[in-house]
């Protein structure tokens, strides 16, 4: 629990390998909801999460094991 008494919020991105796609770029795999580049914080809700994770399971799968992650930040 934070030191006011309030739960910290988290905040959640996709991010990947160098070489694969610009910050800036839409990333779009087949089956998996359209995802903005991966410099763009998203709050860490389950849709949110559960979105990302699904893109980069997709992209792990097209590019390889470990090539897209998901980072977290205190808000």
């Amino acid at each position: 629990m934070h030191p006011a008494g309030k739960a910290k919020l988290k905040e959640i991105r996709l991010r990947w390998s160098d070489g694969i796609a610009k910050d800036d770029e839409q990333l779009t795999v087949e089956g998996v909801p359209a995802h903005p580049g991966g410099g763009l914080w998203h709050p860490d809700t389950f849709d949110n999460r559960r979105t990302l994770e699904q893109i980069m399971a997709a992209g792990n799968e097209t590019y390889g094991d470990g090539t897209h992650w998901i980072e977290e930040r205190e808000a």
